[in-house]
């Protein structure tokens, strides 16, 4: 009987099933592989070891890298769009630059004023909406400054 082991943290630590119910763990240490089964302890230096000494099928990751698809592409944003939000009271599409960004930007061009100036920006950092007084968010560059001269 083939044994699986399903990756719970990349390439440090396993749950070893039957199919059905766990049987055991993989956990990698810095000099090689614990394995556990069945409240056994052994030890193996690599992956290989273990696949042939003991029927474990290591799975890959799986990863949900799918295309993103937004209910609300209405605005354009830059080619990568991470951690897509709505901002609901203002209907604003926030996202980040990149996955781990804590800094969120809006979806548009925006007609931002700072200091009693005037500013047309390509999706802005959200701060800048949070703190100042703007117009937006427009489909275009002209769109943002025809809205200035009104």
């Amino acid at each position: 009987m083939t044994l699986i082991a399903k990756p719970i943290i990349k390439d440090q630590y396993w749950v070893v099933t039957d199919g059905v119910n766990k049987v055991g763990n993989v956990i990698a240490d810095g000099s090689g592989f614990e394995v556990k089964l069945h409240g056994e302890l052994t030890h193996f230096t690599k992956v290989d070891e273990i696949q042939t000494k003991t029927k474990i099928r290591f799975e890959p990751i799986k990863t949900n890298k799918k295309p993103l698809s937004l209910p609300y592409l209405e605005y354009p944003t830059p080619e990568n769009v991470y951690n897509s939000v709505l901002d609901v009271p203002r209907k604003l599409h926030l996202f980040t630059q990149t996955e781990k960004s804590k800094c969120y930007h809006v979806a548009g061009w925006f007609v931002i004023n700072q200091t009693g100036t005037d500013i047309v920006e390509f999706c802005p950092k959200y701060i800048f909406i949070q703190r100042y007084s703007y117009r937006g968010p427009f489909k275009t560059e002209e769109e943002a400054k025809t809205a200035i001269n009104t």
